[in-house]
């Protein structure tokens, strides 16, 4: 039995719960499925801050998911043949993207606006979004002028 414990305390920290319900939301909404291959990265839980792999260019996309005003955010259709394609538009008063190099440090450029595409199905997408942001990701407070 004890070394049972010892085992289970042994493990790392970094290993994630089965149950995360934020990076299975993170996850479902930037990839469309809640185990990818390359899972976004939470770099801080607290600030909500994700690493997003872009493959097709190398690099990473990090985003601010606190700074998004999710009260003027709009998803919106774009048709490809008989399909339909999602996007999150999403605005900020600060920078909510910024595009990093592959050492997942140095920032190229940022942006205050962001054209999220949105692979998985609508409704499951929505759920996720609905749980990001009302239970771990309140928008910002705005910053006084003074």
């Amino acid at each position: 039995m004890l070394a049972l414990l010892l085992w289970l305390a042994s493990e790392p920290a970094g290993a994630r719960d089965e149950n995360d319900r934020f990076q299975n939301a993170v996850n479902y909404v930037f990839t469309g499925t809640i185990e990818p291959k390359d899972e976004p990265e939470i770099v801080d839980r607290k600030s909500c801050v994700v690493l997003v792999p872009d493959t097709k260019f190398k690099r990473y996309a990090r985003y601010h998911l606190s700074r998004f005003k999710m009260d003027v955010s709009r998803i919106s259709k774009k048709y490809s043949g008989p399909q339909i394609l999602y996007e999150l538009e999403v605005e900020g008063d600060d920078v909510v993207l910024e595009f990093v190099n592959l050492d997942k440090t140095t920032v190229a450029y940022g942006f205050k606006t962001a054209h999220i595409p949105l692979p998985g199905s609508f409704d499951q997408t929505e759920k996720a979004l609905q749980i990001i942001f009302s239970e771990y990701c309140k928008a910002d407070k705005p910053k006084p002028p003074f």
